[in-house]
This record gives C-alpha cells, structure tokens and sequence, in this order.
C-alpha cells in the first residue's frame, strides 16, 4: 500500500474517533457535573485525553510518512512510534487523575461527610459511552491491523479503557442510585478500580513503544519467518549474523547468506535479490533488507536448483574451470623438472596440471559435502 493511501486512511479513522471523543467528552463533564458522580467526571477527563491522544496521531501519522531524506535515510517512521509513546503517557497521566479523585471522594466518607448519591443522567450517560466507544474501539483497531500502524493501534486500545471506564463508572453509579445509603461509595472505589486498570494498559503500550525506540529485535514469530524464508532460498548453504528491529510500521533486516565459491557476481546477486524480494513480500515493500553473499569453496555446483546457472563464465568471461590452480607453490615454477608427486622426470603438460587439480578439487568438494550433510561442517563467517 502506498504511504499517501495509507496516511489517508489512516487520518480518516483519527478524525471518526475525535468527532466522538469530542461529543462523548462535553456530554459526559455535563452528565458528572450535574449529575454529582465522582466517577462520571472521571470517565469525562479519560475520553478528553482520547481528545489529545487523536490529534497527536494525526500529527505523527503525518511526520511519519514524509519520505527518506539527506538527513533521514530510513525515513521518519520513529516518529509514529514516539506518537505511541505519547499516547502511552497520556493515558498514565489520566490514570493518576482518576486514581486521586476516587481517593479524594473515599477520603471524606472515611471522614463522616456524606456524599449525595449520582443522578440518573450520569448513569444514562456512562452506559452511552459503553456502547460507542466499544464500537470505535473495534473500528479502530481493525483499521490498525490493515495499516500496520502501532499508533492506531494503541489508540484503539484508549478507546476500549475508556470503554472499560464507562462501564466500571455504571456500575458504581448503578449501585449508588439503586441502594443508596453507605452503597455511595460504590462511585468512588469505581473511580480507583478504573485507574489501575489504565495503568495497566499505558504501561504495555509504553513498554513495546521503548522497545522499539532502543532498537530492540522483532518478535520470535516474525523472526523465524523470515529464518525460514532464507532457507527456503535456493542457492544458499547457510546463513548467520540475522539482525531485525522494527521502523514505525515497517521493519530492517540485515542477514549474511554463504553461497557457492564457483558462482560469479552476478549468479551470487540474483540469489540475493530473490531473498529480497520475498521478504518484501511477507513484510512490505517499504521494509528495509539488507543481505550480503559470501563465497563458501569446495562445494558441487549441482547442489542448486536449474534456476541458478552454476558452470557459466563468470563477469570476466572467463570460466571457473579455466582459473589456473592458486596452490601451485614456488619450488613448482622454480624447478619444472619436479612433478606434483615430487619424482624429476619429464615436465607436467598444462592440461595434466589442470586434471591434477580438478581432481583434488572434487576430493576436498566431496569430503566436505559429506560433513555438510551430516551436519559437521560449519559455514559460519569468520
């Protein structure tokens, strides 16, 4: 999905939120106010943070999608995840409210006052909030999951504490209108029960947002996808040296994948590219991929599938077949007469040399095929 649609939809989403959190914000303060429910006006200061919370994400859903940059070369997704972070405190912050004023309204019945218990509105009120906001909060977080937006996402949840609030405050207010009495301070502990019920989720959201901005891994789940991707490559012996870690909805992966030694630069290239191009299929095209190729010698070219042509030239035309041997010593060059089995006789043919050669080769090739697949060989780089 392209960055424009996705911010598009996105903001569109944002903004269905905010015109009920706007709506649900004014009713409720009035329906606290005049109704005398500690836990209404609680519920009331919960969805204004919802208010905040809407035009922080449309602001870094923005940010977040400008393209890379001179001075941003992995784009600006970051930003969505501070967004989250934002979102994560200002839900805190709401907690620690409601928290001190269902406090404050336990304080003065401890204390011999005695507390009115709420109207009617308050409760009509706490069970309007119930439904709308459990709606936004599904409409929310569907939208989220199609997005691949960590901010939306985390809004969505705002959305259902808020939800959870209103109906903890309609119990609490149900209670105190129906029995009234000692019941009043029903409203109130509400109000508590609520705030550490909000703890809870801001510091989840808090949580995964730090750890993604101190660069943490992927999940396990995402990782060995994308293990299992890489192996699934043909043309690759092994691979090592995977790093993952996520950039606002997108994600880096840098891995090392051994290869054959007798491929050329560009049979090594195009298996590189084809891990690529499958990861970018699993996570996004605007993920970030990284792969190196390494050569690995001593192995069969017919290990790999037709699709990756092993025994043509090279970039420089020259055949890998056609290199002269590289472990010819000196006392060879110095001394002609001096055969590779080390009797004086007549002087090697270059055709025998290369026979010598290819045959030591295909010994060592064969021998270290066999520990590959008995799982006694390691590729890893050094």
């Amino acid at each position: 999905m392209k960055s424009d649609e996705r911010l598009k939809r996105a903001t569109r989403t944002t903004y269905t939120g905010l015109i009920v959190n706007l709506a649900l914000t004014a009713f409720k303060l009035f329906a606290g106010i005049v109704g005398n429910s500690a836990a209404m006006l609680a519920d009331a200061i919960h969805s204004f943070s919802d208010l905040i919370t809407d035009f922080v994400v449309i602001l870094g859903l923005r940010i977040a999608s400008k393209p890379e940059d001179r001075s941003h070369n992995y784009g600006h997704g970051k930003v969505e995840t501070l967004c989250t972070v934002f979102v994560a405190l200002v839900l805190f912050a709401a907690g620690v409210q409601i928290l001190f004023w269902g406090m404050g309204r336990l304080g003065l019945l401890l204390d011999g006052y005695a507390l009115e218990p709420p109207g009617k509105i308050a409760l009509f009120a706490a069970i309007l909030s119930i439904l709308s906001k459990e709606a936004l909060y599904r409409y929310t977080r569907k939208k989220a999951l199609e997005l691949k937006s960590d901010a939306l996402l985390a809004n969505a949840w705002h959305h259902r504490t808020d939800a959870l609030s209103s109906g903890c405050a309609a119990l609490g207010i149900g209670t105190a209108v129906l029995f009234g009495g000692k019941w009043v301070a029903a409203d109130p502990l509400t109000a508590v029960f609520l705030s550490l019920v909000i703890f809870e989720t801001a510091l989840k959201i808090f949580y995964k947002s730090l750890d993604e901005l101190i660069e943490a891994s992927l999940d396990e789940e995402s990782k060995h996808t994308i293990e299992k991707i890489i192996r699934d490559t043909g043309g690759i012996l092994s691979f090592h040296g995977l790093k993952t870690r996520k950039i606002g909805n997108s994600i880096a992966v840098e891995a090392c994948i051994k290869v054959d030694a007798s491929l050329n630069i560009r049979e090594a290239d195009r298996i590189t590219d084809l891990v690529e191009n499958r990861l970018k299929e699993s996570f996004g095209e605007e993920s970030y991929i990284l792969i190196k190729a390494e050569p690995v010698s001593g192995l069969f070219p017919g290990l790999f599938p037709p699709e990756i042509n092993n025994s043509g030239p090279d970039s420089s035309g020259v055949s890998s077949s056609e290199v002269k041997n590289p472990e010819v010593n000196s006392s060879e060059v110095k001394n002609p007469e001096v055969n590779s089995s080390g009797i004086t006789g007549k002087k090697e043919s270059p055709g025998y040399r290369k026979f010598l050669s290819a045959g030591k080769a295909a010994s060592n090739g064969f021998i270290k095929l066999l520990k590959w697949k008995l799982g006694l060989y390691n590729h890893d780089c050094k």
